[in-house]
């Protein structure tokens, strides 16, 4: 069950990065990633996520992991991409866990 688990995380680590950097993502790209019948625990798992992940002041954009910024959507993409990409997929296992529990 982990092994699925952690590639559903693997997948959506990208979705839940452009969410949090507030760039447009079209809901038939997560249904691409994880099929009809798991894109309610998607998009509440990535929503959930995305929001812990920066913050904004002034229309600036940082990272709520290591507090740098200020950066651009794309810039905070970048960032939050190659530095906190394992983070990133380890908060999203813990929320699928949490969120398969509850719906058992």
């Amino acid at each position: 069950m982990d092994s699925g688990i952690s590639i559903t995380a693997e997948k959506l680590v990208d979705v839940t990065i452009k969410k949090a950097c507030h760039i447009k993502i079209d809901n038939q790209e997560i249904i691409k990633l994880v099929g009809i019948s798991s894109r309610e625990i998607a998009f509440r798992v990535t929503d959930s996520i995305s929001y812990w992940l920066t913050s904004s002041q002034n229309l600036l954009l940082y990272c709520k992991i290591c507090n740098k910024g200020p950066f651009t959507k794309k810039g905070l993409y970048l960032h939050l991409s190659r530095l906190h990409r394992q983070d990133i997929k380890a908060l999203l296992e813990e929320e699928i866990k949490r969120e398969v529990r509850t719906a058992l």
